[in-house]
């Protein structure tokens, strides 16, 4: 099943729903760092192929929270910096949640280019049902497109969902981003804590690098 099928919306959905579901919180951290494992990249399987989910500046991959199964591949990134005289990487006070999914399938139409499939993509994606997939509330009608963004390889959207709330102080105002990776589509997102624009600013920053480190990474070792 590849996504945006004009002809089976409703697998469409189905797809979407499995890539950008979890993204609705995380606990926050006490602020204390800790030496930890925490890998600033990592390769995951979906449909049999293999994909690297390379964190950006800052960030690492949080990998008890990796979930691989026969629907796709999901996980979160936290904050982190290398911590003195260890050489590890320990985890910081969270100052926005990033997370990646990955579908076992591509997306539609790329096979004849990835730009028109991504422009393609962000048509469906603001209709009612293609803004219900990227909501965190799951409620209808609450998902509003505030700008979106296309380069050659990746679609940005920044997204408010005015029935969302959070108690840890998560906006309600997100980025996602999606590209297609060794055929399969690949999902990010970046979430800050404050409802304004240098907020709205830096997430962008953060998922473009994001998304950068994540397709050098899987260029790396494709050698393409």
């Amino acid at each position: 099943m590849r996504i945006f099928d004009r002809i089976n919306r409703r697998g469409a959905l189905l797809v979407l729903t499995v890539i950008l579901a979890g993204c609705a919180g995380l606990p926050t951290s006490d602020g204390q760092m800790f030496p930890s494992p925490i890998p600033q990249s990592v390769v995951v399987t979906a449909g049999d192929v293999d994909v690297v989910i390379a964190a950006p500046p800052g960030f690492c991959v949080d990998r008890p929270t990796i979930d691989e199964n026969p629907r796709g591949v999901f996980m979160f990134l936290s904050d982190c910096r290398r911590v003195e005289d260890t050489g590890q990487m320990g985890r910081m006070p969270i100052s926005a949640l990033l997370t990646a999914s990955v579908s076992p399938s591509g997306l539609a139409g790329s096979e004849n280019g990835l730009k028109p499939a991504l422009t393609a993509l962000g048509e469906f994606l603001a209709s009612p049902v293609g803004l219900f997939s990227m909501g965190k509330s799951n409620v209808d009608g609450a998902v509003s497109i505030i700008k979106a963004k296309q380069s050659d390889v990746a679609l940005y959207i920044l997204l408010e969902d005015s029935a969302f709330s959070d108690e840890a102080g998560a906006s309600n105002r997100y980025w996602r981003a999606f590209t297609e990776i060794n055929g399969r589509l690949v999902a990010l997102s970046v979430t800050g804590y404050a409802d304004n624009d240098e907020e709205e600013e830096r997430a962008l920053r953060i998922i473009r690098a994001f998304m950068q480190a994540t397709r050098d990474a899987n260029a790396a070792v494709t050698g393409s």
